[in-house]
Parts: structure tokens; sequence; C-alpha cells
């Protein structure tokens, strides 16, 4: 019997590790669970294993992709899925609240990419109460520990789902047969956030069995993961372009007259000093069973279910020019920079103002109980019969939650205050009434309101390949998806709790609920005229006041929306290979019909919670998506990779909505077009790669999207309610092009010590319909890098990296993130082959995040989220 050495790198084996199999060529190349035992395995663990299966992934793929690979079970580079993938080239990352939330692929918004779990779609929700639905998956809702793999496709093949711009991003987890049996791990950690200066717990535990036939296997992975946040910041909002006639004391007045002495001045609707806090507890449990009676036949079920409870509070001292003009305020010692209004006084509400509300400004405080909940089941059954190779899937994934009460009390006075905001990264207010005097500030508003969105999708997949033992073509494979998507959202609102109705009957003043305000705030943000002390408010004995009010609610229908997208795609693939080539030729046919559903307005009577309908409207459309991988080997460790493809990428959910959502307080807020088309792109690719060791690569990849129309969001002031509020509304605009060049090298200087950089350039170009100028593509950093330099021994691990991105447009309104730049490091001790202690720190260098809109006088955020520090242990059985 001839024998012979085969390197095996399996993506969806659960433990990180790189095994050289002795097997025999007359048994059966399939792999099931009683061969697999059979076998003798050498395994080589830790990050060097890692990266093994990483760039094996990687090179043996006919497809444009990435990988990241756990290092052992329940190892993950990084505690968060979304900062792990950050470390890909082309990849850059959103944050929120100090973590990784969400991702965007090659320039694109992180909506313009789909996200899916062993292939299939997972629902998301968020719990923010001003956060609108939308299309990107929510990081925060998976922890690191479920996942063996990340697969970033880049250039989609035609049995690929449709929906992704820039690129899709495929979470392979833990499969039962192919994982050690009785396989037990554990990690315990401690968590400290040097802002909130608490210590959370963190647990993960992960068991898998096979019986004694080993044609049958169960998987369980629990965690639990406890977080108490504290993000300090400076705010403000609501900027638009304002007019302002001159007074006879040379103040300004706001007007609406086109005519008017001074036009289209880039002004703030207000702002303030906010202290936000979190208790996160995210609970998960995954169970997985695979079943294989015999060679033929593979069936698995894979469910997950995780739920997030995100209480919060956030108390803001407030600054409110919207306020002042809507009761007849005035301007004086102003100041204009770039037709900026960078600095003014804003004089107190005349008490006979047409409002009858005699406050200029006030002091919020806020608390909510939220939570979202994701779960997931599925079931795949693989079937081999001569040289068919079938395969069918039925699922369904649904996501819930929000904010449940999310109780307000607004603090008043009737105050001068002035604003200067002519520093970049910094808001100085000052007030005529001291922010410190609790017992001037009175209740003018109490609310109890409620948010909450269900997000839920059925699938039904048949997949068949025909293997041909001819020269070229190597297989055929052809298939059909039926896919139905629901989003709805709902808010409800407080009817009688303004200062008109309930708040006006309390007696209460700031003073009646007093706290101490939290240390250390804004250190090392603004300067030493920032507000950083105010009256602060104790959160539980306003909680125990609020349970003696009597609240009435509605529905505020403006917001209210139903969407439903029913798609069927069909497509046929064709893989072919030679002596020097492979890769595949396909196309995908997919057919969308869109319902969406909203309330109407029908009567000029202004009221959200009557005088509408609710009505449908409904849009269907068709997308013929043909895709070409080409892999040619130069010799025998450089390869030329050449792609093309349509894709097409659907409008975010609250851009769908036939409705408005908004915000009374920061008056303003969105509106929905579900008219609107989807993305659409031509995408062209050119990679080379050099693998000149098993932990080494250099390689180099350009990419073209030309995208036939994107969506822009056209800012307006419409009134809701009887306030003037800032409206955004998205519609078809012009089309553009993204570019980019991906640069990758990584190599082990010598055993145990390696680097990894990669550097991405991203750049786009479009203009705005009517003027034809140049405006951002949203979602586009035109530099990104990242550095990461790793030691490994036999007991010591330990991994340091840098992650950078260059500002870019949110894609609301004008905002523009600023330039992030973060340092991470994580360092394991092995002290026996079954225990290691581990330690992490995040963040630390202590960046801030800063987000402005036009320019760097309109700040949106200053955001300061603090370093977060690990310690623990690592149990492995």
């Amino acid at each position: 019997m001839k024998i012979s050495i085969r390197f095996c790198v399996n993506l969806s084996v659960l433990l990180s590790t790189c095994a050289l199999t002795v097997f025999a060529e007359e048994q059966p190349t399939q792999k099931t669970a009683s061969t697999i035992d059979s076998l003798e395995k050498i395994q080589i663990r830790g990050i060097r294993g890692s990266l093994v299966k990483s760039i094996e992934t990687k090179r043996y793929n006919n497809a444009i992709v990435d990988a990241i690979t756990a290092e052992d079970i329940g190892k993950f580079p990084d505690k968060n899925v979304a900062e792990s993938l950050q470390r890909i080239t082309g990849v850059s990352l959103t944050r929120v609240q100090g973590e990784g939330e969400r991702i965007g692929v090659r320039g694109t918004a992180p909506s313009q990419n789909r996200t899916y779990i062993n292939g299939q779609n997972i629902a998301s929700a968020d719990w923010w109460i001003s956060s609108q639905p939308n299309r990107g998956f929510n990081y925060t809702l998976l922890p690191a520990e479920i996942v063996s793999s990340l697969e970033i496709y880049k250039s989609p093949e035609a049995d690929h789902d449709e929906g992704s711009l820039g690129g899709s991003i495929n979470i392979k987890t833990h499969a039962p047969l192919e994982t050690q049996d009785n396989m037990f791990v554990g990690t315990v950690q401690l968590q400290y956030s040097d802002i909130s200066q608490k210590t959370d717990p963190q647990l993960s535990l992960f068991y898998n069995y096979i019986n004694d036939a080993k044609d049958f296997g169960v998987m369980v992975s629990l965690t639990q993961h406890e977080r108490s946040l504290r993000r300090d910041g400076l705010e403000s909002w609501g900027w638009a372009e304002r007019n302002y006639n001159k007074t006879d004391q040379g103040g300004l007045r706001l007007t609406q007259n086109e005519e008017a002495d001074l036009t289209n001045v880039w002004s703030p609707g207000g702002g303030g000093s906010a202290v936000f806090e979190q208790n996160r507890e995210l609970s998960s449990a995954m169970v997985a069973i695979q079943y294989q009676p015999n060679n033929d036949w593979n069936i698995e079920l894979n469910t997950l279910y995780s739920v997030l409870n995100a209480d919060n509070t956030n108390q803001n001292f407030l600054w409110q020019p919207s306020t002042v003009y809507d009761r007849g305020g005035e301007i004086s010692a102003y100041q204009l920079i770039d037709n900026t209004l960078t600095q003014a006084n804003y004089t107190k509400v005349p008490s006979t103002n047409s409002k009858g509300v005699p406050f200029s400004t006030a002091m919020e405080a806020i608390w909510r109980e939220s939570s979202i909940e994701t779960s997931l089941v599925h079931l795949l059954a693989e079937h081999t019969v001569d040289y068919w190779k079938m395969q069918y899937q039925i699922g369904f994934t649904k996501a819930s939650g929000g904010t449940s009460k999310d109780f307000t009390s607004q603090w008043s006075a009737n105050t001068d205050f002035s604003v200067n905001l002519r520093t970049p990264k910094d808001i100085v207010a000052q007030y005529q009434v001291d922010p410190l005097s609790a017992k001037d500030w009175q209740i003018s508003e109490v609310r109890e309101d409620a948010q909450h969105s269900d997000d839920s999708e059925f699938f039904l997949q048949g997949d068949f390949e025909y293997q041909l033992d001819r020269p070229f073509i190597q297989s055929v494979k052809f298939g059909a998806k039926f896919k139905q998507h629901q989003r709805d959202f709902i808010r409800l609102r407080s009817k009688n709790s303004d200062y008109t109705g309930m708040a006006r009957e309390l007696d209460w003043t700031l003073a009646d609920f007093p706290a101490a305000f939290p240390s250390h705030y804004l250190s090392g943000v603004g300067s030493n005229k920032t507000l950083k002390d105010y009256a602060f408010a104790d959160i539980n004995s306003l909680n125990n006041a609020y349970q003696t009010l009597d609240f009435v609610q509605g529905e505020e229908k403006p917001s209210t929306f139903d969407i439903t997208e029913t798609s069927l795609a069909a497509y046929g693939k064709m893989n072919f290979s030679g002596d020097f080539y492979r890769g595949n030729l396909g196309v995908r046919l997919v057919h969308t019909q869109q319902d969406a559903d909203a309330y109407e307005k029908v009567s000029e009577v202004e009221s959200i919670y009557r005088e509408y309908l609710w009505t449908q409207t409904s849009k269907s459309y068709t997308d013929f998506l043909p895709s070409i991988n080409i892999a040619i080997d130069l010799s025998d460790n450089v390869l030329l990779r050449l792609a093309a493809s349509k894709v097409m990428s659907r409008p975010e959910y609250n851009h769908l909505m036939p409705s408005t959502n908004y915000n009374v307080t920061q008056a303003q807020g969105a509106g929905g077009n579900p008219d609107l088309d989807p993305f659409r792109s031509t995408n062209f690719d050119l990679g080379i790669e050099w693998y000149f060791d098993h932990t080494s690569l250099l390689s180099a990849a350009a990419f073209h999207k030309d995208i036939q129309s994107f969506i822009d969001i056209k800012r307006s002031q419409e009134e809701y309610e009887n306030i003037n509020m800032i409206i955004n509304r998205p519609v078809n605009g012009s089309g553009g092009s993204i570019y980019g060049l991906e640069l990758n090298f990584q190599k082990e200087l010598f055993y145990g010590v390696g680097i990894i950089a990669n550097y991405t350039f991203v750049d786009g170009e479009r203009k705005e319909l009517i003027t034809g100028k140049n405006i951002p593509i949203p979602g586009n950093s035109k530099h990104s890098s990242n550095f990461t330099t790793y030691f490994e021994n036999d007991w010591l691990s330990t991994r340091l990296a840098y992650n950078f991105r260059t500002e870019f447009a949110t894609g609301v309104g004008e905002e523009i993130t600023d330039d992030y730049g973060q340092w991470d490091i994580n360092v394991s001790f092995m002290i026996t082959e079954s225990l290691s202690l581990v330690f992490e720190g995040i963040n630390l260098t202590d960046e801030v995040n800063y987000t402005y809109e036009r320019n760097e006088f309109a700040p949106i955020g200053i955001y300061k989220n603090g370093r977060r520090y690990y310690a623990g242990i690592r149990v492995s059985l």
C-alpha cells in the first residue's frame, strides 16, 4: 500500500490547528467521522497555526478572499469579532461606545456589506433609542468565542447571496464531528474600564461530545459577558443653513426670508456636555448537532440565541438655539468663520412668546431599559450520489428589541447663554444661570417613551453540483433560494407630559434629586473653560418618583413602518481548471418584491396620534448578476487573480420607510422614500500574491467599482408638532466610482517572531446632480493600515496590534468622522498544557473619537471611551 503525507487545512475544524495527516490512498477521499478518528494528527496551535490556515484559505480559493482563523477553541485574536475583521486589508471599522459595532469593505458603508453565519443571514437589531433601522450587522451581539474562522469575500461567486457592494463576511462556527471528543474549554476573565472605574466578569464555556459510533456529535458553547461603560462627550446637532436678519441692536433674528441680511449661515440647533453610562450584559448560547450515518449523508443543525441587556443613562447639560429661535429669542456678539456660526450669545426667550413656554435651555436626564436579542435556526443536509452532490438548507432568523422604557426629565431655566466653537475639538458653553445651582433649574418636561423593532428572515435553498471528468470543466453547479425578510418599527410617545401638561403641575427642581457628579469627566478633552461640572440628577430617586406619574402613551404614527422584502434567486455556475489556472464563471438572477407600509398624513390637523391612514407602497425589480473569477499560477508560489462581476445592494430600511422619525428635544429627524432603487455596481479586481513560506505572504490587489447610483441624503426644514425641524430624506443621486489598492505583507522573521502589515488606499469620484460639485462617498477612508507584531514560544504568546483609518463621511448630512488609530495588546502565559493566564488591553493610548459636519467649526461629537483591560484564566481539557 502506497503511503503519502498531505498537509490539511480545514477551516471548519474547531481547533485552530494545522495537521499533518498520514493516510492510505486507497481510502475514500471524503472525510467521515470514522476516518478522521483513525488518522494520526500532529497539531500546530497558536498564532502560527492560525496564520498558516488563514493563508491556505486565501491561496486555494477561486475568489478573492481573506481569512482570520481562531488560534484555538474559544481563542480569537480580539474580544470582538468586528475588531478582528479590522485587521484585514480593505476592511474598516465603525466604533460605538468604544466597541467595534459595524464594518465596511473597500470604501463602502457598513449597510452595503452582508454578514452571514455558515453562509446564511443573521438578523440584527439595535438598542439605541435614536438608532435608525439599517442592514448593517451589529457585531456586539456576537461573542468571538463561538467563531472558528472569518472569511471575507471581496469578489462574489454566482452561488453567493446577493446584497453586498463591497464584500461579504462569512462567520464559520465549529462542527462537532470535526472537533475532538469530550473537549472542554472554559475561560474566566475580569474586565476593568478606566473611565467607569468598574470591574466586570467575562465567562465562556465550550464542550463537544461525539458518540462511540463516531457518526453523531453535539457541541455547546455558552458565554456571559458584562461591561460597565461610561462615555464622556461634547455634542452638537441640528446643523443647517439658516437665514438671519440683523436687528437695530446689532444682533440677529432667525427668518425664513430668502432675501435676508445673512443667508445660508451654517449654524447649530443644539448641543451639550453629556455623560453616558451603560451596563451591558451579553448572554449567548450556541448548539450544533451533526449526524453522518454514512459516507453519503451529512446533516447539521446550528442554533444560536444571543441577548444583550443594555440599560443606560444619559445626562446632558444642553444649549438649545432651536428653542431660542422657536420662542422669539435673538443672537448677539456673534462671529462667522467660513460662513459658519462659531460664536454667539443667545438671549432669554420673551416671557410672552407664542409657545407659552418660558425656557431657553435645559439639563436633560434620561434613563432607559434597553435590550435586543437575536436567534438563528439553520438545518443543512448534504447528500452525495455518484457524481452528484446535493445540498438542502432551511432556516429562520429573528432579532427584536429596542428600548421598552425611555424616561426623560428636562430641567429648564430662562437664561442667556453663549457658545464658542472656534477651537476644533472643543465646545465652550457658558450660562447666566449657574449650571451648579440646582434649585434654579425646574422641571419642564417628563416623558415615558418606547421603541421596538423586529427583523426576521425565512430562507429555503437548494444547491446541486455535478462533477465532470473532463478537461477544462471541473464541475457545474446550479440552485435556487427563496427569502422573505421583514423589518418593522414602532415608537410610543407620552401624550400628556410636556410643560403644557403634567410637567407644569409638578413642583420639582433639580435640587430635589441631587447626585454627585462623575469624577475626572472629560479628562484630556476640551479646555479649562469647557463645561465639565454641573448639577447632576439621582436616577434612582427620579425613577421612584416617576412611578407615581400617570403617563398616557400614544403611537408616534409618523415613525411607524413595516417593510417586507420577498426575493427569489436562481443561479448557474461552472468551475473550471487547467494545468496552471482555475476559476469559476456564473450568473445569478434575483427578483425582489418590496412592500413598504406606513401611516400617511391625511389632515392638516397637527397630531402625531391621529389623522393618519395606513397605506402600502409596492415596488419590484430584477437583477442579472454575472461573475467570473480566475486564478493563474505564474509559478509554484506566485498567483495572479482576475475577477469581474455585477453586484447590487438594497437600500437601508430606514431609507425605505414611507414615514418620518424625529427627536423633539434635538428638533431633527429622518424620513424615508420607498421608491428608492438599490445600489448597483460593476466591479473589477486584479491581484498578485507571492507565498514565499507557510506563514509568509506578499500581495497586492487593485479594484474598481463603477456604481450606477448612490443614495443621497437631502436635508431640509419641516414642521412637526408645531416645531421647525431639520429632516434628512434619501433620494437616488448620481453615480460614481470607488477604486483602490491593497498591499499586504506578513512574515515570520524567525521561529515564533513575526510581523503582519497591510495598507489600503481607497478613493472615489461622484458629483452632486444639481451643482456638479464633488461630494464624498459614505464610509470611504482614503488611507487605512494595520500593523501587528507577535511573539510565541512554548509558554508565552503575545500580540501587539495597531489599526488606523483616515477621516470618512458617515452618510448623514455632511458628517465626517475624523482620523482614528488604536493600539491593542494581548498576552497569554501557558502554565500547564491545560491552564493558561490571559491578559488583554484595548485602546492603550486612550484615543478620542471626533465627528464634525462640513468643517471643524461644526463638531457633532467629541467622545472619550477610555481604556479597557482584561485578566483571566483559560482551562482546556
